[in-house]
């Protein structure tokens, strides 16, 4: 950010700048301070809670604020994009495991090794002009409405780039169930379980499902970084007050303060998910917690 072309001070100030303003401005913000000394002084306030003031993208609102706007639509997306995707995955993963290596699974493989290659940057064009422009769906770019002013609205217009957003995801958790329950069909519990007469339908749902999750558990912890890259191109293209574009916003205007926050909001986002994954994985499978 600091490498980039511009300043931001000119960028702040607009026609008004003047020396004098100029001085005063850093001054105010502290842009006056060496690299390090600003960085310091920023992450000191940042760890009592403190993120300070946009002082470009909305100018001397507290950048606390900006994010506890912008972060629910983002949240909203990435979880439905999610629940899409294990809806579709793991019934998907089920079907193919009864016959391994069969037609339905060798074509169902492709298709999803086709589908993980799609980037999201062309998945959203192509969604919106069949499910907006040719069908009229869904609602198409600048038709967000929050959930409190409209519930159903607002999931509609949700599902377009949680649809595009989860297409690689549900590859990639296909891909990872698929081949743990067929390496778990070899367990000794599978034989015995098929020695006691239960049916092909019970033993995938019941006893191979469970320890295969662990698999995708670690998949859905591993794509959040995809989704968050995701979720800049669906909101920047469908113009939704999210928290990618505020993330855009502040390259743009070089808000250091407000950038800043933003990434550290998504690395606490990035490391929590990935702590929840690793409670999660011994209640799973017993097997990893007496390892």
């Amino acid at each position: 950010m600091r490498l980039l072309p511009g300043d931001p001070i000119v960028k702040h100030l607009g026609t008004s700048y003047t020396a004098q303003n100029a001085a005063a401005f850093a001054r105010q913000v502290g842009l006056d301070k060496g690299f390090f000394a600003q960085y310091f002084t920023w992450l000191g306030h940042a760890v009592t809670g403190d993120l300070g003031y946009s002082w470009n993208v909305s100018p001397n609102a507290p950048i606390s604020t900006i994010l506890s706007k912008t972060l629910p639509p983002t949240i909203e997306i990435a979880v439905l994009s999610q629940i899409i995707a294990l809806a579709i995955s793991i019934p998907m993963s089920v079907a193919v495991v009864r016959r391994p290596n069969g037609r339905f699974d060798r074509s169902t493989n492709a298709f999803m090794l086709s589908a993980y290659s799609i980037p999201t940057l062309i998945a959203i064009p192509i969604l919106t002009l069949i499910l907006t422009v040719r069908y009229s769906l869904l609602p198409g770019p600048s038709s967000w409405v929050s959930f409190a002013q409209d519930p159903w609205l607002n999931l509609k217009v949700c599902l377009l780039p949680a649809i595009a957003i989860s297409i690689a995801s549900i590859a990639g958790h296909f891909r990872f169930l698929r081949n743990d329950m067929i390496i778990n069909l070899q367990e000794d519990f599978v034989v015995m379980a098929r020695s006691k007469g239960l049916t092909n339908r019970r033993i995938l749902w019941r006893h191979v499902l469970r320890p295969s999750s662990v698999t995708l558990l670690t998949s859905v912890g591993l794509t959040i970084g995809g989704l968050i890259v995701g979720l800049f191109v669906a909101e920047v293209y469908l113009a939704i007050p999210g928290f990618s574009t505020q993330v855009i916003a502040a390259v743009d205007t070089s808000d250091y303060g407000l950038l800043q926050a933003c990434i550290m909001t998504i690395a606490f986002i990035v490391i929590s998910i990935q702590v929840i994954v690793n409670f999660m994985l011994p209640i799973l499978d017993p097997r990893i917690a007496r390892d």
